[in-house]
Order: structure tokens, then C-alpha cells, then sequence
């Protein structure tokens, strides 16, 4: 069952709040709330929201995404040039900006902070690494077309197959496509050309150095080139950082720091925005979105996102893996109408379509799953379980930050009104992520900002190679995906984006919930705040101004 605070846990936490909340400061700082706290602060193999939130601001890339307009813009490369060689690849020459300095933080005395292109080789290459717990896969993946880049990877996947000692980087092998020009021009070739390549194929570049330096340490003390710098992090309470006094861009940051307080009781950040002690605030405690948009309607804003909440299914050794009717009768069961605009007054588009945003192509599959509870029960008797007879408890795994939504008990209660024996695990960030890859989990609650209306935004990371926390693969849609990446006709693309989500959506790997609004209250002295539709983490802290 859901775990409920009783009044007596409330008091108690609002009696320790000295220990959780901050107070109004005269520094000109951002208080900044985060419901989830980050489970490490490692740039290459991070894939949560609630550790981009902080990194975002820390790390850059040679270019980056505006997030108002989702146009392309310079970063760490003030301008870069694509032609085709002689061989007919394509070729990114990027020209970096010069004079850019890694962070000079306590602790960790670098000898050379200047960024050089010698560095984005080193980011590059590290990104290759096959080993999960040095480099996210997906960052490989975004690279797959470099030239040399699979059999750099390939190799080193054999090696640690054979559970051979794996190195950073492979001394003895090069990728081609990966070329140092001179001190401040990096150059990338692509086998083929990859329309996406200059939105997700390019990593955020960290201090070499510091990284040999902090060692496991680097999981905690993140460098790198950014309008913030990292001060410290307090588990389960806050992270602080500080202008960057280095920066190159003159002017920016227009604040002196940021610290992220982690909340993780709604009604305690309510609590301290009413009292003036928070900025923002983005998580509006359940059955309060109206009278909290009545009480603060100078102070509400609300956009569009790209966000998609969603439950996964365990596709590998869950219970589920082999019912694709079952699955079916789960999908039939949610009713995303009465959780999200009922319930939660709105907060969240119900997703009655698919598992895109409703913005992008191919955002409506030929098979949608609206609530039907009778469609449910034939699906299960058919499947062999009427009424639920015969199958097994299902372990359905909830984040500790939103497991009391809506959504949850309206859905709990469709499936024990089937007969369905479900067991719910609540655990909180650092434990979730890693056990919803394991047999424990049979369904788990998840989302994912797919920072653009575009497909591969989302299948790349949660379907391609079977990355996604699902762990479904099949080569008909590995083969349909790289062959979109590379299409340049809008009209066959989307075609080919259209018989994935198809498949998708009627094999039933995964249940969408809801499509994001992204909404928030600011304080009136707060300007510049721009998250547009890709999430609040995407947003440029950079430029927002404090004129308290």
C-alpha cells in the first residue's frame, strides 16, 4: 500500500525544518527548490533530471540548445563550419573560443586550466568508453556515425567481456573522425551524414585533469567551464554553487550563486515560498494547483513542455515480459482523464495518445489505450487470468518524490477492482534508478524531457539498442531508428518514426500518463527565467537576475 504521512510525521518534519530550510539571505543568490535529491554529479554518466538540473549550469558543451526556440546556439565553439571531404563524409570544423578556463575551486589545484581542443578529444573519447559505469551507453550511441567511433567501442566492449582491465581511453587505437587541427579547432567526420548529430551528439566537456585528480571523487566534485561553479554538496538537503569569477562571458552570471534545496515534502517548499525564503517554486502539493494559482497569480507562469511521465515495463526477466495482453489490460486500466484533470487540476495533459510529446511527428500511433475497464477484464481472461486468477503479485516500483500522485491510486484501484494483486515499492533516488533495472521490479514510474518535438528524442534513449530502462529490443525497430536518424526527407521520416511508435504501442512495452505543462511560481523580483518547452532543467540560470 502507499505509504501516508500521518499528522504526527508532519508536525515533526515541520518542527525540524530549521535543518531543511533556508531563510531569506541579503546575497544576491538564487534559492532554488529540487524535489529529488541528484544520485551522483558525474557529467558522463548522468541520465536523470534531478542531477541535469545542477550539471546543467556547471558543464558546457561546444554548442547548445536556446531553450525558448530550440535553435542551435554557440557555447564552448563561437562558431563551426560543416563541409564534405573527398571521400564524401561530413565534417563538423569547430572553432573553440579561446581563453576559457576550467573552474577554480577549493581543493583541487589544477596546473592548466585553459580549455584546449586536446580536451574536447579527451571528453570525446572518454564518451566512447564501453563500460556503463564510466560513460552513459547513450553517449556512444549519439556518436555511432564518427568515423572509427563502433570499432573504438566494439573493442572495447570485447575487452571487458573477457573482464580484461579496461583503460580510460584505448592508447594503442584512434578514431579517426575525431581530429585535433591545433590548439583552439577540433574537427569530427561522420560516416554518413546524421541530421542529429550537432543536437545530441556532442558531450559536455569536463577538466581532464580534475578528473585524474578527484578520481571517485569526480562522482561528487563536478568541473567544469560554466557561469556556475561547484561550493558543496549536503545529501538529502542542498547543493550550492557559486558564480564563476572566470566566466567569458562578460557580465554573466547576473547572480551570485544558486543553492538547490532539496525538498521533499511539497507542502515545506510551499511553506518556505509563502514565507519569501524560495524564488521558485515548481511542485505544487496535490488538490492545491487552484488555490495556490488563486493565492500567487502575479507569480504563476506556465508553458508547453516535451515532457512525457510515463510506467515501464520490465521487458527483460519482469513477471510481464511475456504478456502482451496483460500489459494491454494494465494500459486499459489507467485513467489518465480523472487522474490528471480532475485530481490534479490539470497540471498535466492526460496521454491518450502515445509515447511522443503531442507536438512532434508521429505523436499519434494507430493504437491508443483510453480507459475501458470491460476492454481490461476480456483482455485478462483471454490472457488466461479472469479476474486475475493465476497471476502473480506484480511489484510495481514508485520514486519516493512523486509516489503519491493521482495517478497512482486511481490506477491502483482500476487493477484490485480486476483482481489484480499488486505490491507497490516506494524507494527514494539513490537506490530507484539501479533496481528498476533488476528482476525486483515488474512496472516502474518514470519520464522523460524529450528537450525537442522530435521522436528520437525519445526512442533514441529509451527504445534504440534497448537502453531505455525497459530493456526492449527488437532489430526491426533498431533498423527503422538508425534509418530515420538518417533520412532527410521530412515526409518518409516521419513515416519510418510512425511504424515504430506503432509497434511500440501495440506490443505495450510501456504506458504513457501524461504529457508535461511545465509550470511554476516565481517571485516578482526574479527576470530572464526561460525553460521553454524542454523543462525547468534546461533553463539558463546564467541569465536570470535577482532585483531584490
Amino acid at each position: 500500500m502507499l505509504r501516508k504521512l500521518t499528522i504526527g510525521v508532519v508536525l515533526a518534519a515541520l518542527l525540524m525544518m530549521g535543518a531543511i530550510t533556508i531563510t531569506a539571505q541579503d546575497e544576491n543568490i538564487l534559492r532554488y527548490p529540487i524535489t529529488t535529491d541528484p544520485s551522483h554529479l558525474n557529467v558522463f554518466t548522468n541520465d536523470e533530471i534531478a542531477n541535469s538540473t545542477v550539471l546543467n549550469q556547471i558543464y558546457e558543451g561546444l554548442l547548445d540548445l536556446d531553450p525558448a526556440t530550440g535553435d542551435l546556439v554557440p557555447q564552448l565553439a563561437e562558431s563551426y563550419d560543416i563541409s564534405t571531404n573527398d571521400e564524401g563524409q561530413q565534417v563538423f570544423t569547430f572553432n573553440l573560443r579561446q581563453g576559457v578556463l576550467f573552474h577554480d575551486i577549493e581543493g583541487v589545484e589544477l596546473t592548466d586550466r585553459e580549455l584546449t581542443a586536446d580536451d574536447v578529444l579527451w571528453n570525446f573519447m572518454v564518451a566512447l568508453n564501453a563500460d556503463p559505469d564510466v560513460s552513459e551507453p547513450t553517449l556512444a550511441s549519439n556518436m555511432r556515425f564518427v568515423v572509427g567511433a563502433e570499432e573504438y567501442t566494439a573493442a572495447m566492449q570485447e575487452m571487458l567481456d573477457a573482464g580484461d582491465e579496461l583503460p580510460l581511453v584505448l592508447d594503442d587505437m584512434e578514431v579517426p573522425g575525431l581530429q585535433v587541427i591545433d590548439d583552439y579547432t577540433f574537427e569530427v567526420t561522420l560516416t554518413t551524414p546524421d541530421r542529429l548529430f550537432l543536437v545530441n551528439g556532442l558531450p559536455s566537456i569536463a577538466s581532464p585533469e580534475a578528473y585524474e585528480l578527484l578520481g571517485e571523487d569526480f562522482n561528487n566534485t563536478p568541473i567544469g567551464t560554466g557561469p556556475f561553479q561547484f561550493v558543496e554538496w549536503l545529501r538529502q538537503d542542498r547543493v550550492v554553487l557559486e558564480a564563476n569569477p572566470d566566466y567569458y562571458i562578460e557580465g554573466l552570471p547576473m547572480v551570485d550563486g544558486i543553492t538547490f534545496v532539496n525538498y521533499g515534502d511539497e507542502n515545506t517548499a510551499l511553506l518556505d515560498y509563502r514565507e519569501g525564503n524560495l524564488d521558485f517554486l515548481f511542485s505544487f502539493p496535490g488538490g492545491q494547483r487552484t488555490a495556490i494559482i488563486n493565492e500567487f497569480p502575479d507569480d504563476f507562469r506556465e508553458n508547453a513542455g516535451t515532457h512525457i511521465r510515463y510506467w515501464g515495463f520490465n521487458m527483460v526477466d519482469g513477471q510481464l515480459a511475456n504478456e502482451h495482453l496483460v500489459r494491454q489490460a494494465f494500459a486499459y486500466a489507467l485513467d489518465r482523464e480523472t487522474a490528471w484533470n480532475v485530481f490534479a487540476e490539470g497540471a498535466r495533459i492526460p496521454a491518450n495518445l502515445g509515447f511522443l510529446p503531442p507536438s512532434a511527428p508521429a505523436s499519434t500511433p494507430s493504437m491508443t489505450y483510453q480507459y475501458d475497464l470491460d476492454k481490461a477484464a476480456e483482455l485478462l481472461a483471454e490472457a488466461g487470468y479472469p479476474n486475475g486468477e493465476g497471476l502473480p503479485t506484480i511489484n510495481i516500483y514508485l520514486l519516493e518524490s512523486i509516489a503519491d500522485e493521482a495517478q497512482v491510486v486511481v490506477w491502483q484501484e482500476a487493477l484490485e477492482s480486476l483482481g489484480i494483486s499488486i505490491n507497490f515499492v516506494i524507494e527514494d533516488g539513490s537506490t530507484y534508478w539501479d533496481n528498476i533495472r533488476t528482476d525486483a521490479a515488474d512496472i516502474f514510474q518514470n519520464g522523460w524531457n524529450a528537450g525537442i518535438p522530435e521522436p528520437a528524442e525519445v526512442f533514441d534513449y529509451l527504445v534504440l539498442n534497448g537502453e531505455g530502462s525497459m530493456r526492449w529490443e527488437t532489430e526491426e525497430v533498431n533498423d527503422l531508428l538508425t534509418q530515420a536518424r538518417l533520412e532527410t526527407d521530412p515526409e518518409v521520416r516521419e513515416g519510418l518514426y510512425q511504424q515504430v511508435h506503432d509497434i511500440i504501442m501495440e506490443e505495450m512495452i510501456v504506458i504513457p500518463s501524461a504529457y508535461s505543462k511545465i509550470a511554476w511560481l516565481q517571485k516578482p523580483n526574479i527576470e530572464g527565467f526561460e525553460p521553454g518547452g524542454m523543462g525547468i532543467h534546461h533553463a539558463n540560470l546564467a541569465l536570470v537576475s535577482n532585483t531584490q
